[in-house]
């Protein structure tokens, strides 16, 4: 098959796999960027224009009332705006890169009627404006302006007026406990892990084996992404090739190259979330407010427009009626995608971090290994510095200069590992330095239980291959499970269970039920539960207090704290937690209860994907959170998987939720599906060889004109 494009500067094969994954030989960098612009639209335009729209403001055109406060937010941001100022201020490749993108993009955009079988179509009537080079910059911070700090901060100063200051400081302590680092690698440090950390249960894990725990003498990259689970899913493999890069990966649609997890023939890379703290909250009393404001309307389908009021104070934007925002990734020229051809050509894992020197938003653990043997953990991104520490807990006072951001952490005082004696590297949204004399980071971290049990896991590895890291991927031991379960009384479902939070068990189902009343429980005895009224709550998405109030019951469990209980103990918490779950559960497997439910935005019938029953929680190596409002249905999870070998780039492995194609009813919107709820890798073919050998489908992209 041929399709005759216009825009390109020569022919480009594509080959898409059995899972119609599209791998692409171009003749030029552009005809490559151009061909992963035309194939992310063919197979994920629906995709595209609606998290554009989410950019701009306007997704409750589109999805109704939903849509509204996530269009109020990122108006009052101003995303579109700081997006179109960045986007010229990148470098030439940087610009090229996405000039030749946005024309793959508007190449399919033009004939996305007959292409539609490959998954982009889009429901009748709606019909995509052209895609801009800025497009890219606004979809990828649509993707990570609520994974920043400003969440947890909001989350305490809600507590502390809803319980009062006294009850927020004895929260604020957290348990006395410890944590593992990541630089050095898995040594163990004191902290305590506040209350509050993962607010949304979400995080990620990876890790990197030294050719020392190998097969093969080589190294072994692997890990997971942790997001909600979407229709359609965040990400999307793909393999561009052009005359200077040949890379493999998982990308974000509406985003050019490989931004998170990828490997060109020398170097492979992949990232989890930093936890760093890059967002500030200033109050502002009543009366105080500075800066130019306007007002502007939401249209919304089916209802009646929704005014918004949009406010630049000196502070950032002012996000509700008293609050502003600062932002590392907008607070000043943000040109973080300078990063993206570079890192492309990387030869080794030296050069793949140099190419960091640019990276803005959002900080991550990077890891990387290279064909040479190399291993290496950093920090990459923009973290501020500050002169007050207040600033890392609360919002704080606006008219206070001293609480102003005095630049950023330099990228060589950033944490590198490179080639640790004990031969492997690992983050799991853990503490970053074992010691306090680095720079300061963040506050909030994920506590320590999946970084336990992959270091635990690594570090005792030997001859390690992918199927290592593909077992790893699907490890669901609860190691508060095996704590907490010894003491949650004498319930019969319990006795002698191992903390295995397996699809077919019924004591996780039992352990599950029986947590989620009894946090319910706590937020009802605590007076928490009035949180979910407050007008700050529902600011910024990702503040859960019934999945904070899971975690800090276990704490108070543990350690006989009574103090929210309302004056129960906890032996009659108890008792009626564990009544309200025998009457609220019926026996069923864990996996019954705990199966998948993407929703599709458009909440049209036919248009969602089948659940399927799952394992582990969010407490285990496979990532699966729920909310316990809402349910026990998985919201959380893994939104890819991979395992890269570099002594063999044909044996590693991929797979990530439903499947390649966006639109429900296309042949590889859910053919990934049954791998991903097993634990499986799909094949990652990356040689032209491995690749033909597996192809079922061939399309020659050609320029127009030209025979």
């Amino acid at each position: 098959m041929e399709i005759a494009l216009r825009g390109l500067d020569g022919p480009v094969e594509v080959l898409r796999d059995g899972f119609g994954v599209p791998h692409c030989w171009a003749v030029s960098e552009h005809d490559a960027f151009f061909a992963q612009g035309y194939l992310h639209a063919a197979d994920r335009l629906w995709q595209l224009d609606y998290d554009r729209r989410r950019g701009l403001g306007r997704s409750a055109e589109l999805i109704g009332p939903a849509g509204v406060t996530w269009d109020a937010l990122s108006r009052r941001v101003d995303l579109a705006g700081g997006a179109r100022r960045d986007v010229g201020r990148l470098s030439a490749p940087a610009r090229d890169m996405l000039a030749a993108y946005t024309a793959g993009v508007n190449a399919l955009i033009g004939q996305h009627r007959e292409v539609s079988r490959h998954g982009g179509g889009l429901p009748a009537g709606q019909s995509p404006d052209p895609w801009e080079p800025w497009h890219s910059l606004l979809v990828y911070r649509v993707r990570h302006l609520t994974m920043g700090s400003a969440s947890g901060k909001l989350w305490r100063a809600v507590v502390a007026q809803v319980l009062g200051p006294a009850a927020a400081r004895a929260m604020a302590s957290g348990r006395a406990g410890w944590q593992l680092a990541c630089v050095p690698p898995g040594e163990r440090c004191d902290g305590a892990v506040p209350a509050w950390a993962g607010l949304d249960d979400g995080g990620s894990n990876n890790w990197a084996l030294a050719g020392s725990r190998t097969a093969s003498g080589l190294p072994l990259l692997a890990g997971d992404p942790h997001r909600a689970l979407e229709m359609p899913n965040v990400y999307v493999q793909g393999h561009i090739a052009g005359p200077t890069f040949d890379v493999l990966g998982i990308s974000i649609p509406g985003v050019p190259g490989f931004p998170h997890f990828g490997h060109n023939d020398r170097v492979a890379w992949c990232i989890t979330h930093a936890m760093a703290d890059d967002q500030d909250l200033y109050h502002f009393p009543a009366g105080t407010l500075d800066g130019p404001a306007h007002a502007e309307f939401i249209a919304v389908r089916g209802g009646d427009p929704v005014p918004v009021e949009v406010r630049q104070t000196g502070r950032g934007p002012l996000v509700t009626d008293d609050l502003a925002l600062a932002w590392a990734a907008t607070a000043e020229p943000n040109t973080g995608f300078d990063a993206l051809p570079a890192m492309l050509a990387a030869r080794s894992v030296g050069d793949l971090f140099d190419t960091m020197r640019s990276w803005v938003d959002p900080a991550n653990n990077l890891l990387a290994a290279d064909t040479d043997g190399s291993i290496g953990y950093l920090t990459r991104g923009r973290v501020p510095v500050r002169a007050r520490p207040e600033a890392a807990w609360l919002p704080v006072p606006a008219g206070d200069q001293s609480f102003g951001w005095r630049g950023y952490v330099e990228f060589g005082d950033l944490p590198q590992a490179r080639d640790p004696a004990g031969g492997f590297l690992f983050s799991a949204n853990n503490r970053i330095l074992a010691a306090d004399s680095g720079p300061y980071l963040g506050l909030d971290v994920a506590p320590p239980w999946r970084a336990t049990r992959i270091a635990d896991t690594v570090s005792a590895l030997s001859g390690a291959t992918v199927a290592d890291m593909e077992a790893l991927h699907r490890d669901v031991v609860s190691l508060p499970a095996r704590r907490i379960s010894r003491l949650l009384g004498d319930w019969a479902p319990l006795a002698g269970w191992d903390g295995q939070m397996a699809a077919d068990s019924t004591a996780a189902a039992a352990y599950s039920v029986l947590r989620r009343e009894l946090a319910l429980l706590v937020l009802e005895r605590s007076g928490l539960a009035e949180v979910t009224g407050h007008r700050w709550h529902r600011l910024l998405p990702g503040i859960r207090p019934e999945s904070v109030i899971w975690r800090v019951a276990g704490d108070h469990l543990e350690a006989g704290d009574e103090s929210l209980l309302g004056g129960w103990s906890w032996r009659q918490a108890l008792t009626e937690a564990i009544g309200r779950a025998e009457r609220t559960w019926g026996g069923e497997p864990w996996g019954e209860l705990h199966a998948t439910g993407q929703r599709h935005p458009l909440g049209q019938a036919g248009l969602d994907p089948p659940p399927v029953p799952y394992g582990g929680d969010m407490d285990t190596v496979q990532a699966s959170a729920y909310l316990p409002m809402e349910g026990l249905r998985t919201a959380t999870g893994s939104v890819a998987r991979y395992a890269f070998d570099l002594a063999d780039w044909d044996a590693s492995g991929w797979v990530v939720p439903l499947g390649a194609d966006g639109e429900p009813g296309a042949k590889h919107a859910f053919d990934q599906q049954d791998a991903w709820r097993a634990g499986r890798l799909a094949p990652a073919p990356y040689s032209r060889r491995a690749v033909q050998a597996v192809a079922v489908e061939q399309v020659l992209l050609r320029p127009a004109g030209r025979p």
